[in-house]
């Protein structure tokens, strides 16, 4: 009995908790973009919402290594003494994977690309991450596009979805809205600047003054139904109101109402929506190719180091040699740049699946989803940050000892079989040490 009243009491508690969570943390539907937000021009650069999440995780790593050193003592102690470890056992994973001489010289990459990907994926779990941002203002934005039809007297040529939230204020920066209701607005293909108007007037009565529209999905407006709906917002000193006194402004007349108008005033609520200042550095594809060509060169860099330009006899062999391996070295120059694409879309797809899930969680069980969703985070912000940071140096083994198999070619057949017993000795105790850390 006593253990029927604990289930019970920790059912009704975790409920409790969900209810809890819509009152007081729910927030309106995510609005989620693959592309990242746009927040500013500075001349031909666009700054966006990732690349401000990967200035951030840059900051945060050089206050990071600034407190580090600060003070450094011969004996080192607290952040000192953990940071001092966390290279060293990064140092001594790269020797143990590519050998003492090659892990040592790939180690400054890898390590560098270890921790700044593990700094962006967790930064991004920030509670300010999607909350804080530029709000715009899109119920004005709504009327300067049935403007601009009306200014070339055309129709439509697509059809359109706005979704946008109901705010105290737009322009300028904003949190999103905590319980905010969600505006919806959808015009059609085919419909005039004078329909389009009729339409907005009647979703903006529909959300801002209760009133029901009787007008049937994606048809033209009815007349009784405009003309209900712009009485319904005249009554109502809080709604939005239509101006017909806007000097400069090109007028859009309403075909039901007879009435040109050349702006709309927002007294109460504005309908917006707020873009977010940080959004996960590597949720963005651009991001996640620059890294890729950073790693794809150093490898290259690395494999003319130890080869010099014969470093393309890997790709380039000859036909009359061996058409075969002509073949091969094609394919492998091939693969080179799928790696490209391959570390491109791991980093990408799941940092970027992970804040979708996070979102959708977070809007659809307040408070308690979101903590597992969580932890699921932390753990595949580290995952991709090893997976990373190890196929660099795997790929940069295989580049630095490429040559080793044609070497080992040559000079069995002139010398016997002890020089490649040796060399391919060394390779494969190399390839099994890279093994056995991936």
């Amino acid at each position: 009995m006593k253990l029927l009243i604990i289930i019970a009491g920790s059912l009704i508690a975790v409920l409790a908790f969900i209810l809890v969570g819509y009152v007081v943390a729910s927030g309106p539907e995510p609005h989620i973009s693959i592309p990242p937000e746009p927040l500013w021009d500075v001349g031909p650069l666009t700054i966006t919402s990732t690349l401000m999440g990967a200035w951030l995780s840059m900051i945060l790593v050089v206050i990071m290594a600034w407190f580090a050193t600060r003070s450094m003592k011969l004996i080192p102690g607290g952040w000192q003494n953990f940071v001092e470890g966390f290279i060293d056992f990064l140092l001594t994973q790269c020797e143990e994977i590519a050998g003492k001489e090659n892990g040592r010289r790939f180690f400054v990459v890898a390590a560098s690309f270890f921790i700044f990907i593990l700094v962006a994926n967790w930064s991004a779990l920030l509670p300010f991450y999607k909350s804080i941002g530029v709000t715009e203002d899109y119920g004005h934005a709504i009327f300067q596009d049935i403007q601009e039809k009306a200014a070339d007297d055309e129709a439509f040529d697509e059809g359109y979805s706005w979704l946008a939230w109901e705010v105290e204020e737009a322009g300028g920066w904003g949190i999103a809205p905590v319980g905010g209701e969600e505006f919806e607005f959808d015009f059609h293909e085919g419909w005039t600047a004078g329909q389009t108007l009729d339409a907005y007037i009647i979703a903006l009565a529909e959300h801002f003054t209760g009133y029901e529209s009787i007008t049937p999905e994606e048809t033209v407006p009815m007349s009784d139904d405009v003309n209900a709906a712009f009485q319904a917002l005249e009554d109502d000193p809080e709604a939005p109101a239509f101006l017909t006194d806007v000097e400069g402004e090109t007028p859009v007349e309403s075909p039901t109402l007879g009435t040109a108008f050349t702006g709309v005033d927002f007294p109460g609520d504005k309908v917006a929506m707020v873009y977010p200042f940080f959004r996960a550095a590597y949720s963005d594809l651009n991001n996640t190719l620059a890294l890729a060509f950073v790693a794809f060169g150093m490898v290259w860099v690395w494999g003319f180091q130890a080869h010099g330009i014969g470093y393309l006899n890997k790709f380039f062999i000859p036909p009359w040699k061996n058409p075969i391996m002509t073949f091969v070295g094609l394919l492998e120059l091939i693969s080179e740049f799928i790696r490209i694409l391959s570390w491109s879309f791991r980093l990408f797809g799941n940092i970027f699946a992970g804040s979708v899930l996070l979102l959708i969680m977070a809007f659809v069980v307040p408070f308690i989803a979101p903590i597992a969703i969580y932890g699921l985070e932390l753990f595949i912000g580290i995952i991709q940050a090893i997976v990373f940071s190890l196929l660099v140096l795997v790929f940069g083994l295989s580049a630095v000892e490429s040559h080793h198999d044609e070497e080992h070619d040559d000079e069995g057949h002139g010398d016997g079989h002890d020089h490649a017993g040796g060399a391919h000795g060394d390779a494969t105790h190399q390839t099994e040490g890279a093994v056995q850390a991936h």
